[in-house]
């Protein structure tokens, strides 16, 4: 028995695209203003709308800070183009589409396209591609323009909350680390002072793996100068090859010379929302050298590519839904989106939560959202089979 595969000629389906949609259509033209003016109100109306509930959960900080209230507002401003491209554009896209469908099904004006011989897919093509193209856009602008800013937003917002008594902003920073030789315990690293406070736990592992001595100290700080960690108020305890303690001393101060530097023990880079998938790479490998989880870090590089895809899958749930609708279609379009954004909103993070914990492969956990959504979408269009 042989196969034969379809042959595929690119130049031929280019031409076949061209023939069809270029120039546009009187018919393409209709659907896609139609669609474009909704879309742009739908932008503008939740786009005021995100801007007041930046507002309002900021409002308490900038009622309380004394670090300026300018800080705030550009934390609002800087924090927009990450609310439009995660949350604004999707539910716009859905409402828009599902509307400009629905009120093209409810007028009849779809039943008068069909009858003359076009089909639903080929209607609403126009649409489906600029979506395609938002898609590149979103993922694009993920890249280059959103990570940035959020690591700008997220640096006001600590301007924002500085000399706020009842909030400390990069602090508390207790996080385990593996060295060369040992392990850490670190309470927090002062990068004004650089200096490690609250407290400096530190085993050293001899080359079989057991541990050769523990220090604990109230503080440590590098010198320069010498290459050497001065640490205050330090307790050591050094072990013998059977584990026991051989002796316990205590030193006001003492200097120690450890194979890491301040750097190693710098805050992480910061939250994922502020890395590129390359910047993603780089904080992986930190993690994993430094004994740190890092499985946030491959849910955030799956949904760099996984997010964007939302807009296509939002564009095919609201082109079926407006293929339903026979009256109403505003309220209609409404409880669509609301009923998808909500179902999105539960399924996508306890996906998530369950890769970060390990529970199911975090490919798995970033992508298993829009596959189920394209997987029911592909059963409604088999059965639309228009």
């Amino acid at each position: 028995m042989e196969f034969h595969f379809p042959q595929i000629r690119p130049k031929e389906w280019l031409h076949k695209i061209k023939e069809e949609f270029f120039p546009p259509r009187i018919l393409d033209k209709y659907v896609f203003s139609e669609f474009v003016k909704i879309f742009i109100g739908a932008l503008v109306t939740l786009g005021f709308l995100a801007l007041m509930s930046s507002y309002s959960d900021i409002k308490g900080d900038l009622a309380a800070s004394k670090g300026g209230k300018i800080h705030g507002w550009l934390y609002i401003i800087f924090r927009l183009p990450q609310m439009l491209i995660q949350y604004i554009m999707n539910i716009a896209i859905l409402f828009s589409v599902s509307f400009t469908v629905g009120q093209f099904s409810a007028n009849k004006e779809l039943v008068a396209m069909m009858a003359a011989g076009i089909s639903f897919r080929r209607i609403v093509a126009p649409i489906v591609a600029f979506s395609c193209v938002l898609w590149f856009a979103a993922f694009f602008l993920k890249q280059t323009v959103i990570a940035p800013l959020n690591a700008r937003a997220n640096q006001e917002h600590k301007r924002l909350k500085e000399g706020d008594q009842n909030t400390l902003v990069g602090v508390v920073y207790q996080k385990h680390f593996k060295g060369q030789e040992g392990f850490y315990y670190i309470y927090y690293y002062d990068t004004k002072e650089e200096e490690i406070k609250g407290g400096f736990n530190y085993i050293r592992l001899t080359p079989e793996q057991t541990p050769d001595y523990l220090l604990v100290a109230q503080k440590a700080k590098y010198d320069q100068a010498k290459a050497v960690w001065i640490l205050k108020t330090v307790e050591e305890t050094k072990f013998d090859e059977d584990l026991q303690i051989v002796s316990v001393q205590k030193f006001t101060e003492k200097e120690y010379t450890l194979p890491e530097k301040p750097d190693y023990f710098k805050k992480l880079k910061g939250s994922v929302d502020e890395m590129n998938f390359f910047e993603l790479t780089e904080e992986k490998e930190n993690r994993i050298k430094k004994g740190l989880s890092y499985g946030d870090v491959d849910i955030a590089k799956h949904t760099l590519f996984a997010e964007p895809l939302l807009i296509v899958v939002l564009t095919l749930v609201g082109c079926a839904s407006g293929f339903f609708t026979k009256r109403m279609a505003i309220v209609s379009s409404l409880g669509v989106s609301i009923s998808v954004a909500l179902l999105y909103m539960i399924m996508d993070p306890s996906f998530k939560s369950l890769g970060e914990n390990e529970v199911i492969p975090i490919w798995l956990a970033s992508w298993i959202t829009p596959i189920l959504f394209l997987s029911g979408l592909y059963v409604i269009y088999k059965r639309v089979k228009v």
